[in-house]
């Protein structure tokens, strides 16, 4: 690869950037005394969040861990999940004779638990509903962004939503890649109130491939309705209450060929096949993961046989085995004059965007 030693503000277009876990945890770490969750450090998280019920749900999922495995720190989130939803699927039609373990009810209170503990982790919560936190080093990121650009993510979370400044680029009604119901909402009303947005239409996507936590599904689970209070944090009599959201659990039969999630897909590879930059920031591509394995599978191939190469690529998380992982999954996408660079962190990716033409960021490959 020709190498570079400058970062420019202005990116080969169109643009394509990738979020995961360890973005919403690098955007919050000065803000937020727990930090949001990866993987393999979810339980440890679990553990620690006070208030609304949550301990208490907490409480039923981590004792259903230890009796699974004899211990619940450095277990995965993912690896529970999938031994969870492996073992509620053999329940359905391989019965056992003796009094069988309701794997569906940890399988839900697991949901639940997913949803609380991003809300607690990304908000004040206080009080219920919290209040969202925003990043300013998201802020900085995606203020970068220009018509036709793409965004995709695997979190839940709302932080880029959250984040992303007063501008014509995007809103919550058009912007998540087809039209969704609930605009005049709590949270949508609000969202348009509070940057006096005008709403004209989305100019670029974000396209939220595992669900969100202010959607929920209604007419035959095909259409996106936004929820009126997606930080609502409840209990009665002590019980902590569920709310409805759609997302795609961390387990292995996530049913992305149905409405709505299909329509994602469908677009995220399109935008991964075009794009002349592509940006990951803090996604590490889990093993577990065989369905976005697939689609950059995909994509490698059908860029490298269109002869249609990536420009640059940028890579910026703090373990280095995920940046050459991602390395070595692009190069056939890659031509002999494109360009890699490589970060620590997040941090260190926005730095560099506001670092000016000539600035020479730390960690560039």
């Amino acid at each position: 690869m020709r190498p570079r030693n400058s970062l420019y503000k202005s990116f080969p277009r169109p643009l394509a950037l990738i979020f995961g876990a360890g973005a919403t945890r690098g955007g919050l770490v000065d803000k937020v005394d727990i930090p949001p969750p990866v993987d393999n450090d979810f339980f440890d998280i679990a553990a620690q969040l006070k208030g609304h019920g949550t301990p208490r749900i907490a409480g039923h999922v981590l004792r259903s861990v230890w009796e699974l495995y004899g211990r619940t720190s450095g277990i995965s989130l993912e690896r529970y999940y999938r031994d969870i939803e492996t073992r509620t699927a053999i329940g359905r039609f391989a019965k056992t004779s003796n009094k069988p373990k309701d794997w569906r009810r940890r399988q839900d209170e697991l949901e639940e638990l997913i949803r609380r503990v991003y809300i607690h982790t990304t908000c004040n919560i206080q009080r219920s509903p919290g209040r969202p936190i925003r990043s300013e080093v998201h802020r900085n990121i995606l203020s970068r962004l220009k018509p036709n650009d793409t965004v995709i993510t695997f979190n839940y979370d709302l932080l880029i939503e959250e984040s992303i400044d007063p501008s014509p680029l995007w809103n919550p009604v058009d912007g998540y890649g087809l039209s969704v119901q609930g605009k005049t909402h709590n949270w949508c009303k609000h969202w348009l109130t509070d940057r006096s947005y005008s709403q004209p239409s989305s100019k670029i996507k974000v396209l939220k491939l595992h669900g969100s936590l202010n959607w929920r599904l209604y007419k035959n689970n095909r259409i996106i309705s936004l929820k009126h209070y997606p930080y609502f944090v409840r209990t009665r009599n002590g019980k902590p209450l569920p709310e409805e959201i759609s997302v795609l659990p961390p387990g292995w039969n996530k049913r992305i060929d149905q409405k709505p999630y299909r329509e994602f897909w469908r677009s995220a590879r399109l935008a991964l096949e075009t794009c002349k930059t592509l940006i990951i920031l803090g996604y590490s591509l889990p093993e577990t993961d065989l369905l976005a394995q697939a689609l950059f599978a995909e994509v490698v191939r059908t860029r490298k046989v269109r002869g249609h190469w990536l420009k640059e690529l940028y890579l910026a998380d703090p373990n280095q085995a995920v940046k050459e992982r991602f390395v070595e999954l692009f190069i056939p996408s890659l031509a002999p004059n494109s360009s890699i660079f490589k970060y620590r962190d997040i941090q260190e990716f926005s730095a560099a965007l506001s670092s000016g033409p000539r600035g020479t960021p730390n960690g560039v490959a």
